[in-house]
Formats: structure tokens, C-alpha cells, sequence
């Protein structure tokens, strides 16, 4: 199993998610899938009470110092304890299990009613992969987008519907970039490096279903998203200016 390395990218996935939760501000936080623990890295200090759910046990091993318990598994597999999680994320975990909604679906027992949803999933309409099939190819590759053990394959439209089908609602979405330093080891600090990066970054705020690697979505259930609504709603109704004109008595 490859393993990773912490991106530093602001606009990577780790810093995106770390800084979605860390402006959420609520607890306790569920990590499933969480690798070498860098989700409990950047938000060690931060006062936010997180478990995770990971299942390679040296990864877990890791994951120790920053997390208040790691359960060792897969998430259809441990058993989870008695609490009720107001925020859970799953970065880059649900292409890998075979039935992502009913992850989903089970994640819901174990969240608060309010729960916010952070989930991370590869872009396969990226350019890279669009050129590939426009000339037959279709490969399984080591790690990224085609990694060999991504059971299920999402563009930004069917994403949304996976994520509709386990009762959640998409609050927001963001896009990253091909993580740059994983291809390029060497190159942090020079100014070529740097120059691609920003090139990267103007690519996927124009051309996000073209060009963004990974989609980033903040998901919250259905009812709670029609509660929202009814309130954004009943608010605008309050503070819109009346039509009536006031008669001197």
C-alpha cells in the first residue's frame, strides 16, 4: 500500500478539509479513512475532540498521537462507539468500499442530527483522463485518479447523486488540483514549481469539471437542508420591505 505525504498546498485536499472543519468548529469529528492521521495533524491544538477509523494498522499506529481513539478496521467492519458525531469526514475513502451510499447511510447512525458531511472523491472527467480514453486508454495506475483499488468512478454529477441517494444534501463544493509535489518531489521552492502551481490553481477556478483532480463536498442531511431553507426563507420574508402605505390617522 503507497504510502502518502502531507500536501501543503493551501488549495490541496488535506488543507481544504483541515480548514472546512477547523471553521465548523464543532465535536467530536469521525476521521474515516484516516491514513497517516493528517487530518489530526493540522488540527492537533486545535481543541476538537476526533477519533478515526482506518484500517492498515501501521497507518493506524501512526495515527495515535492525534487522535483521541483509533479504531483499526474498515468502516463496515468496526464497531463504532456510543456517541454521535457532529462532524464526519471521509477524504478520499468512499471510491475504495464497494457500496459507497450505504457507508454513507451508516455513517448517518453514528451522526448527530446536524451533522456536517466533509467527503472527498477523484474527478475521472479530469483532462488527463479525458485524453486517455480519446485515444482507447483506460489504465490502472499505483495511485490518483485510476488507482487500481477505486471500485467506483465519480464526476462531479454523479458524486452529488451518490451522495442525494444516502439522504444528504450538498451545501458546497470545491475543487483541488493534481497534488503537484507528489509528482514532482523535487521541486518545492523553485520558481518553476511555483509557477505551475498558480498556472494550476487559475485552471481549476475556471475550468473546475476540466481540470479539478478531486471534488471536495460539505453535505449535510436533507432535512436538515430543508430546515435551513425554510429559515433563510422565513427571513428574507421578515426583513422584505412592506407594500402597504401607512394612512395618517
Amino acid at each position: 500500500m503507497p504510502h502518502y505525504r502531507l500536501h501543503r498546498d493551501p488549495r490541496s485536499s488535506h488543507q481544504q478539509i483541515a480548514a472546512i472543519v477547523r471553521a465548523l468548529g464543532k465535536a467530536p469529528v469521525l476521521d474515516v479513512g484516516a491514513a497517516q492521521g493528517f487530518l489530526g495533524q493540522l488540527l492537533n491544538g486545535e481543541g476538537l475532540a476526533i477519533d478515526a477509523v482506518e484500517p492498515n494498522p501501521e497507518w493506524a499506529d501512526a495515527c495515535r498521537p492525534y487522535y483521541r481513539q483509533v479504531m483499526i478496521g474498515t468502516v463496515e467492519q468496526v464497531a463504532f462507539p456510543d456517541e454521535k458525531y457532529r462532524v464526519i469526514v471521509c477524504a478520499d475513502v468512499l471510491e475504495h468500499t464497494v457500496d459507497p451510499a450505504a457507508v454513507l447511510r451508516k455513517l448517518r447512525e453514528v451522526a448527530a442530527d446536524d451533522a456536517t458531511f466533509v467527503i472527498s472523491l477523484p474527478n475521472v472527467a479530469h483532462a488527463a483522463v479525458r485524453a486517455m480514453l480519446l485515444f482507447g486508454y483506460f489504465p490502472r495506475m499505483e495511485r490518483g485518479i485510476l488507482d487500481k483499488t477505486h471500485l467506483h468512478f465519480f464526476t462531479r454529477d454523479t458524486a452529488a447523486a451518490m451522495l442525494r441517494s444516502a439522504g444528504l444534501s450538498v451545501a458546497r463544493v470545491a475543487a483541488t488540483g493534481v497534488p503537484l509535489d507528489e509528482l514532482w518531489k523535487t521541486g518545492e521552492g523553485r520558481w518553476m514549481f511555483r509557477f505551475f502551481m498558480r498556472l494550476q490553481h487559475l485552471a481549476v477556478a475556471v475550468a473546475p469539471r476540466l481540470f479539478g483532480f478531486q471534488w471536495i463536498f460539505t453535505a449535510v442531511p436533507v432535512a436538515v437542508a430543508k430546515k435551513n431553507d425554510g429559515e433563510r426563507t422565513a427571513e428574507k420574508t421578515s426583513t422584505a420591505p412592506s407594500d402597504a402605505v401607512c394612512q395618517p390617522t
